[in-house]
């Protein structure tokens, strides 16, 4: 975890592989961070991990998902009860199941940013 970084109450981190929260990085109540999964086309379903990274100034909002091998990108928000099985760009809003891109978000809104100015 990186400088002013939260992970919120009730947040899930089932951190078999890598969890990196970069500064200001934010994730709220009831969020899950999975970097676990099965191999679905093994009989013996074994357990694949690939690492998570959010970069800096990333809000994973309540009860969002965040899938292994994802990579938040810098300044990217996941909404409310979001999906994100892919990697996410910077500085850029999702929302859904599975997430899409609705949105820019300004970097000055960011507190990484609010800080330094």
């Amino acid at each position: 975890m990186g400088k002013h970084t939260s992970l919120g109450p009730g947040a899930i981190c089932y951190n078999v592989a890598t969890v990196t929260l970069k500064d200001f990085s934010i994730v709220s109540q009831r969020a899950h961070l999975c970097t676990g999964s099965h191999d679905i086309q093994d009989s013996q379903f074994p357990l694949i991990s690939r690492p998570i990274v959010l970069e800096p100034n990333v809000w994973i909002a309540a009860e969002a998902f965040v899938g292994p091998g994802v990579v938040v990108g810098e300044g990217a928000v996941l909404g409310a009860r979001g999906v994100a099985a892919k990697s996410l760009q910077p500085w850029t809003i999702y929302v859904g199941n599975p997430a899409k891109a609705v949105g820019k978000r300004n970097q000055s809104a960011a507190a990484g940013y609010a800080l330094v100015s």
